[in-house]
């Protein structure tokens, strides 16, 4: 049995752009950091790729099975919660 994996959608700031690895830093208003270790689409990837320091985003993050805290990016933009259950084949 796998455990259940986190989706959280917020609103974020960049903080460190996106790499040639997909790896990039987001912060919350509220101070919470995510470590994004990848994207869920190439459209998505994308997407990241043309965000900037600074940048201001709402992204929906589910949490990366293996990689610590590490999150990957599965949707840009508000995005209803049966998509994003659909998009990453959960219940």
């Amino acid at each position: 049995m796998c455990p259940a994996r986190s989706i959280h959608q917020q609103s974020c700031t960049v903080v460190v752009e996106r790499n040639q690895y997909g790896a990039m830093t987001l912060r919350t208003d509220e101070g919470r950091t995510y470590q994004i270790v990848g994207a869920a689409t190439p459209v998505v990837a994308d997407r990241l790729d043309k965000l900037t320091i600074g940048s201001r985003v709402t992204v929906t993050l589910l949490s990366a099975p293996g990689r610590g805290s590490g999150w990957r990016v599965v949707a840009i933009g508000s995005v209803p919660e049966a998509e994003v259950r659909e998009s990453t084949g959960r219940q």
